[in-house]
């Protein structure tokens, strides 16, 4: 199975939903170095070194758990996430004299162990609970430190932190399979993960009933990859589908955070969004660029046409009538781009009713 990094961020960002988990991550994090700071300070917690190790991985947590929603967050980012809070929580695991701290501590795996199933795969959740069990084993065992326990004991606490560490990583991996395989066949493009026509007429109705029409843009934007059957013809439809998701990974990058970003036919994508009007020359400045890098073999273009409503209409007659004209003239913009030799990018600017 494919990493779901990509997949499960853009779901997010599709939905609205992108920066309130980032936010819940973040305070995670954050409440976990509260956790092991104030363990240190308010008891006194017997640790099996002289170097308050404890302390300064719960300092390191709550910086990361304010910057975890204010920095952006890559695949291998989240990865390297992952490796550092596996270490970290081994660390202040495997420090703890006490038997039953040890354990409470390594029911964290648990929570990583989910973040793995939402944001990863099944060999990243593997590897990770290889780690972890190994960890559990040597607490357990008394590794470190010298406090007696029996066969009986410590054959209980592996077997209770194991299952804690893995039925439920493991179980809401396969649920968010199952309700990921149902969403793609509903309203999501099975190889972009973008919104396919069905799922962007419900997010361009939901942005229309926020637009307010006080000084706001109504943007469409129509891509179309130019000469995209040669890339089939020449190199092959693997190599196809991955100049796709190139170009559907470039647009998520450009678009703002709640746009609506579709594919709607084999080559061809369409964003809406709703911004400030102050904010449009900017945006519009930066796709042509962003269509554009970086530079990778094989190398594409795309040809845009955007079309721009500024302000609202009368009822919703109109609405719906301006709506459509709209991804009209974005679709005619995109076509005289077409025209020049591609490469391009065409704006027209809507004018009411």
């Amino acid at each position: 199975m494919p990493d779901q990094f990509d997949r499960f961020t853009r779901l997010l960002r599709g939905n609205g939903f992108l920066e309130a988990t980032r936010i819940l991550i973040g305070l995670m994090v954050f409440s976990m170095g509260v956790t092991v700071v104030g363990k240190r300070l308010g008891t006194a917690s017997d640790q099996v070194s002289s170097i308050p190790l404890d302390m300064m991985i719960g300092v390191l947590a709550l910086i990361g758990g304010l910057a975890y929603p204010v920095f952006t967050t890559t695949r291998n980012r989240s990865l390297q996430f992952v490796i550092a809070s596996d270490v970290s929580i081994a660390i202040i695991v495997l420090t703890e004299a006490d038997l039953d701290q040890r354990l409470l501590g390594s029911l964290v795996f648990g929570l990583m162990g989910t973040y793995i199933a939402f944001f990863h795969n099944m060999r990243a959740h593997l590897v990770h609970l290889l780690f972890s069990i190994t960890i559990v084993v040597a607490a357990c065992c008394g590794v470190f430190t010298e406090e007696p326990t029996t066969f009986f004991d410590t054959f209980g606490r592996i077997l209770f932190a194991v299952s804690v560490i893995s039925v439920v990583p493991f179980l809401t991996q396969i649920a968010l399979i199952l309700l990921s395989n149902d969403a793609q066949g509903s309203e999501l493009d099975p190889l972009t993960d973008l919104l396919n026509r069905r799922g962007l007429a419900r997010r361009t109705a939901e942005l229309i009933r926020s637009k307010s029409g006080i000084g706001q843009s109504l943007l469409v934007v129509v891509i179309d990859i130019d000469n995209f059957k040669q890339f089939n013809d020449t190199f092959g439809h693997d190599v196809g589908d991955r100049v796709i998701i190139r170009t559907a990974n470039r647009l998520t990058a450009w678009a703002r955070a709640d746009a609506a970003i579709a594919r709607v036919g084999g080559d061809e994508f369409i964003v809406v969004q709703i911004m400030p009007l102050s904010d449009v020359g900017d945006l519009i400045s930066r796709i042509h660029p962003a269509m554009n890098t970086p530079i990778v073999e094989p190398r594409s273009t795309t040809s845009i046409g955007i079309a721009i409503h500024n302000g609202s209409w009368l009822d919703a007659d109109a609405e719906e009538a301006g709506i459509d004209a709209l991804h009209r003239l974005a679709d005619s913009a995109m076509y005289e781009s077409k025209r020049l030799g591609g490469n391009h990018v065409h704006t027209i600017v809507m004018t009411s009713p």
